[in-house]
């Protein structure tokens, strides 16, 4: 059982269909409207500032791709909300229910990314987020490096860059499909 936060989102709704050949039960999970589930689909619509509702997510679930949160620079009330205290919701559940691997969505931004930038990044480039939104997915990428350390979890952490428009496709979902 695969779960995909998210799954409401612009990538999520790309990834969701591609990810069900993966698994023999995808659970999707958002705020927003899931629509109907496809065969071989679980809809678990869940707050991720709400523990309870997020241990109930992962009670069964074998990995995880979070896509879930706030994406786009804000408030930091709901941000520190979705992306921190979300984070950790979900994480402390995939530790209590001995989830195998989390794929975390985070940010090129987390390197002080802009839209400009023309070098590639390296893997151990260090945080220099400018914005909240940035800075909480540095925050979260601390945190779940903690977690894992400290448990059985693989993590893979993703920073990605720009994922909505036509260039979402191809070998970009292939690689969210390859570590999943």
């Amino acid at each position: 059982r695969l779960l995909l936060t998210g799954a409401a989102g612009g990538l999520g709704r790309q990834l969701r269909p591609r990810l069900k050949a993966h698994c023999g039960v995808l659970r999707v999970s958002d705020i927003a409207e899931l629509g109907s589930a496809a065969p071989g689909e679980e809809l678990m619509p869940a707050a991720l500032e709400q523990a309870d509702a997020v241990h109930a997510l992962l009670d069964g679930v074998d990995a995880v791709v979070h896509l879930g949160g706030v994406s786009v620079e804000g408030p930091f009330g709901p941000i520190l909300q979705a992306n921190i205290v979300g984070v950790y919701n979900l994480y402390e559940a995939a530790r209590k229910h001995r989830v195998r691997r989390i794929v975390f969505a985070s940010s090129v931004k987390v390197c002080g990314e802009t839209t400009k930038r023309r070098r590639p990044f390296v893997a151990d480039q260090a945080p220099a987020p400018k914005d909240v939104y940035a800075r909480s997915k540095a925050e979260a990428e601390s945190a779940l490096r903690a977690i894992c350390e400290r448990s059985a979890i693989e993590l893979v952490i993703l920073r990605l860059p720009l994922t909505y428009g036509p260039h979402v496709r191809g070998n970009f979902l292939a690689l969210l499909e390859a570590v999943a």
